[in-house]
């Protein structure tokens, strides 16, 4: 079993092969022999939570996991550009990006500790931020359309960019929350930190005996 599976990553992003398709704005796109998975694995599960709901039938239950399965990959897809987005503005983008079969993994090389934390605070808003603004424009774009398939959709797209929006923002290990709140809340425990020390009282060195010249 794999040890990110309590992150919701299905692969070893450790051990799995990656495998370049491309880059997109100077940044490297990996997948992993597992990707092609990812439909599959939403669909599936969406009808395993809704199989006690006896109100649908097989037909709607179908429709809505088809629903929900193209949502929840668009949203993916537009959770990775808000934070490519935001790492280029901050002219630190990610090196690469993994697609696994449920996650996207951004991977950044070299020693981040160096890094300033206002360049990982807006990395990490990029994504939640940007969902936020689509459940937003979807919203918007739901005014006059006529019932049917293209509703449902954006009626899924505002659930799933809102899940994906306001989840992001929970301090939890792998979520982009816990980068935010981590250097949200940097200076507060910086100041703690001050006033745990205590002062340091320079001891009085004592002055040299001279004695004196012999004759």
């Amino acid at each position: 079993m794999s040890k990110y599976l309590k992150y919701g990553i299905i692969e070893d992003i450790d051990t799995i092969r990656r495998i370049p398709i491309g880059r997109f704005w100077g940044i490297d796109l990996l997948i992993t022999p597992l990707t092609w998975l990812g439909p599959f694995v939403f669909f599936g599960l969406h009808l395993l939570l809704h199989l006690p709901n006896s109100r649908f039938s097989l037909p709607d239950r179908l429709y809505q996991a088809l629903l929900f399965t193209i949502a929840v990959e668009v949203t993916t897809v537009l959770h990775a550009f808000g934070h490519i987005l935001s790492g280029k503005m901050v002219h630190s983008a990610m090196d690469e990006l993994l697609i696994t079969a449920t996650r996207d993994v951004n991977l950044y090389l070299g020693d981040q500790s160096l890094i300033p934390g206002h360049v990982h605070l807006v990395r990490s808003l990029g994504g939640p931020v940007f969902n936020l603004l689509i459940a937003g424009v979807c919203s918007a774009l739901t005014i006059g359309i006529a019932p049917g398939f293209w509703a449902d959709l954006l009626a899924s797209l505002i659930s799933t960019n809102r899940f994906f929006g306001f989840g992001s923002f929970l301090p939890l290990p792998s979520v982009d929350g816990e980068v935010i709140w981590r250097e949200l809340l940097r200076p507060i425990h910086k100041r703690l930190k001050m006033k745990d020390v205590s002062p340091e009282f320079k001891k009085e060195s004592p002055q040299p005996q001279v004695s004196p010249d012999k004759e």
